[in-house]
């Protein structure tokens, strides 16, 4: 995903370069390539969002993790959309393009910051709160300050973060 937030940096770079062309046959077959590297650089940051969400999220707040994710990249847009056409209504299309394009650049430069690189090890914990039998200790070893498992690192109430 990261790949693909960063591939759109220079895809938009690409897309200024033929929009600052004033002339030449190369352009058109140029956008379509642009175009096309596009949507495949998208589909990098897009695809994988259902199972990174699966992965991060614990069962019973998948519904609102999966909408909160809806509402954030729709709110993105809601911004993103109208500041390209007001921006290419008034300064041009490059200038858009420009805009656009550092936008996916820090978006994706902050997004390498944030998230933690790698597939996330199982992490080996202790629990005290969860009573005997809680689903959530299946397997896990009795020891005396409460519960010892390892398990992917999961966001919930009962791992504090």
């Amino acid at each position: 995903m990261l790949r693909g937030a960063l591939l759109l940096t220079l895809v938009f770079a690409g897309v200024g370069a033929v929009t600052a062309a004033d002339s030449g046959d190369w352009r058109w077959p140029a956008l379509l390539l642009t175009w096309a590297a596009f949507g495949g650089a998208c589909s990098m940051v897009l695809t994988p969002t259902g199972r990174l969400i699966r992965r991060a999220a614990p069962p019973d707040e998948r519904a609102q993790a999966f909408a909160a994710q809806f509402s954030l990249s729709h709110s993105c847009w809601l911004l993103t959309y109208p500041l390209a056409g007001w921006l290419g209504a008034e300064a041009g299309p490059g200038a858009a393009v420009a805009a656009l394009g550092v936008i996916a650049l820090a978006a994706g430069l902050l997004a390498a910051r944030l998230w933690p690189a790698g597939e996330p090890a199982p992490t080996e914990h202790e629990h005290t709160g969860p009573h005997d039998g809680h689903p959530h200790l299946t397997g896990a070893v009795r020891v005396p300050s409460g519960w010892r498992h390892s398990h992917d690192r999961l966001a919930d109430s009962l791992h504090a973060h």
